[in-house]
């Protein structure tokens, strides 16, 4: 009977340590599912600090620059051209007032900074160079509003992997401070999770940052398309105003 006894001790201590190992594992996977990644927002404002949330905010802002510059420059229509062909033409047959019907439909910079030169030669007998510095004038007034924002893109390309590199010295610092506070017992996982805790605000930094410059270089590409494109109207309004039949009637005259 003892040794029935012992046996049914045995199987039940076996028993309860197999029920307690099967809730272990169950609590394991529990965790280890529920885990969130690094990137989860809850974990970075957790570990980053307020330089994570600073982070946030600039990437907040810049995204809501990047689409308001994206909507501006759609909706400016800074690819459409098909209007100073027609205009030259007529230009060069010396109707300026059907030049500025045709360059006054399309409501885009191009065409106003165009606009403006001819009005100006239609307001008097004007000198070349007058007219070409109107046109560089307000050409240079809607380059203006096109570059609107550019300085806060620029700013938050160039603060935020500073600010990242910044919480990572100051997670570093952190870091060795635990470790010299434990003195012999050194541990390495302290040491460890601290480095990647530090290094996570310089990851955030940059993602910060590579949207905001990759954009900025795009939109002042483009500005750069449409600066040409108003120099090269404006040298070609000039030359259709010198070959109008009035200015070579003018010029025989002379």
């Amino acid at each position: 009977m003892a040794d029935l006894q012992v046996v049914a001790d045995a199987a039940q201590q076996a028993l309860s340590a197999s029920d307690a190992a099967t809730q272990q594992a169950v609590a394991a996977l529990v965790s280890g599912g529920a885990a969130e990644p690094w990137y989860a927002l809850g974990p970075l404002v957790d570990k980053g600090g307020p330089i994570v949330i600073l982070l946030i905010v600039l990437s907040v802002v810049s995204a809501a620059v990047i689409l308001l510059k994206v909507f501006q420059f759609w909706t400016a229509g800074l690819s459409r051209r098909q209007f100073v062909d027609p205009s030259i033409e007529r230009i060069e047959a010396g109707d300026l007032e059907g030049a500025l019907k045709i360059v006054s439909r399309p409501k885009t910079p191009l065409a106003r900074a165009m606009a403006a030169g001819i009005r100006a030669k239609l307001r008097g007998d004007l000198r070349d160079e007058d007219v070409a510095a109107e046109i560089a004038r307000v050409g240079a007034v809607e380059l203006g509003n096109l570059q609107s924002y550019f300085r806060w893109l620029e700013i938050i390309g160039n603060v935020s992997p500073l600010l990242g590199l910044l919480g990572t010295v100051i997670g570093m610092i952190q870091a060795f401070q635990k470790l010299e506070a434990g003195g012999a017992k050194v541990d390495p996982a302290l040491l460890s999770g601290g480095i990647w805790t530090a290094l996570l605000t310089t990851a955030v930094g940059l993602v910060v940052a590579l949207p905001a410059i990759t954009a900025l270089n795009l939109f002042e590409g483009k500005v750069d398309q449409v600066r040409l494109s108003m120099r090269d109207a404006s040298a070609r309004v000039i030359a259709g105003l010198h070959a109008r039949p009035s200015a070579s009637r003018s010029k025989a005259a002379q």
